[in-house]
């Protein structure tokens, strides 16, 4: 048998449609501040993971430089247009190659791998993941070496012989076939490759120092 307060309690089960209207915005408004911070985060994680993969790729030429007792190039994709991120095809400042092992060490002057190349243990391609692409690079001088009809900015690290320090990062200002014919030495300003997502606009970069020190970080001052 219902009484008065059961028919009463019965009336009031569930929500108004204010009640419920309210509700939706709450979560409309939480979710317009969740996503941004989500997008931002995941952008961060992303460029972080190309960065770290790029310190390292970069730290294994360095050692092989010393290991193998030869200069080992560095070519970077820069500078290059039209700049597309989703492309499978286009990977105009999105990537990046590097040698373990020269082309020719037996020929003097030795001769290098080049873009183009076959991609092997002695020269590795490196293709940018996530979209991310290299939007900068400063030096105290340029490195634009043409191969193939795209530029490249090319950093040699040093064996340590003649006049050069183990492991020493120099700019390759002048290739003639596959031999390196003019460098610059770094001074004390730093090469610093900027990547960026072009998706959220965040940067992340990476430090090549002219000793060869080798780092990364996401703000105006390294760690």
């Amino acid at each position: 048998m219902y009484t008065n307060n059961t028919l009463h309690e019965e009336k009031r089960a569930g929500f108004t449609l204010i009640e419920t209207l309210v509700v939706i915005a709450i979560v409309i408004v939480l979710t317009g501040v969740a996503i941004p911070s989500f997008r931002h985060l995941t952008s961060s994680e992303r460029l972080q993971s190309v960065a770290y993969r790029m310190v390292q790729d970069l730290r294994v030429a360095k050692e092989d430089a010393i290991l193998y007792q030869q200069d080992l190039n560095v070519y970077f994709n820069y500078d290059n247009s039209p700049v597309d991120p989703r492309s499978a095809s286009n990977f105009n400042n999105r990537e990046y190659y590097f040698e373990t092992f020269q082309y020719n060490s037996l020929v003097t002057p030795p001769e290098h791998y080049l873009p183009g190349d076959a991609n092997s243990q002695k020269f590795l391609r490196r293709p940018l993941k996530y979209g991310i692409i290299i939007s900068n690079i400063s030096s105290d001088t340029s490195s634009q070496i043409s191969i193939g009809g795209k530029n490249y900015f090319v950093i040699t690290f040093r064996s340590g012989a003649g006049d050069t320090f183990r492991g020493e990062c120099d700019l390759v200002t002048e290739m003639t076939d596959r031999t390196v014919t003019a460098t610059h030495t770094v001074g004390s300003t730093p090469i610093i490759v900027t990547l960026e997502d072009p998706t959220t606009g965040m940067k992340f970069y990476v430090r090549i120092s002219a000793v060869g020190k080798i780092s990364m970080y996401g703000s105006p001052t390294p760690y």
